[in-house]
């Protein structure tokens, strides 16, 4: 078996290159969304548009991985913790923690 490595594929380094870029482009575009308190609901329509059938469910998750990974890191917090705590099916408003 030949000895494989990203060396040896230019073109693969660099496509692995360009789409952690535009993952970071789009952190940082989730960031500035929630400037002010928002839904995962109202990010997702602010970066995708009017998307329909299972294209929505597509860009509902991507926007929801994308406030995991910022809450998980300390970058966003639930503005409305109260009423998340306290409500039976509250939706969450997330906000830049700092």
């Amino acid at each position: 078996m030949p000895n494989w490595t990203w060396d040896a594929h230019p073109r693969f380094a660099k496509a692995v290159d360009e789409i952690l870029a535009s993952h970071e482009a789009r952190l940082h575009k989730v960031l500035d969304l929630c400037a002010i308190p928002t839904t995962i609901v109202n990010v997702t329509s602010r970066l995708f548009g009017p998307v329909t059938g299972y294209n929505a469910f597509l860009a509902l998750e991507e926007a929801g991985a994308h406030i995991e990974q910022l809450y998980l890191h300390g970058e966003l917090a639930a503005a409305n913790l109260d009423k998340v705590e306290n409500t039976e099916q509250p939706v969450v408003r997330y906000h830049r923690a700092w």
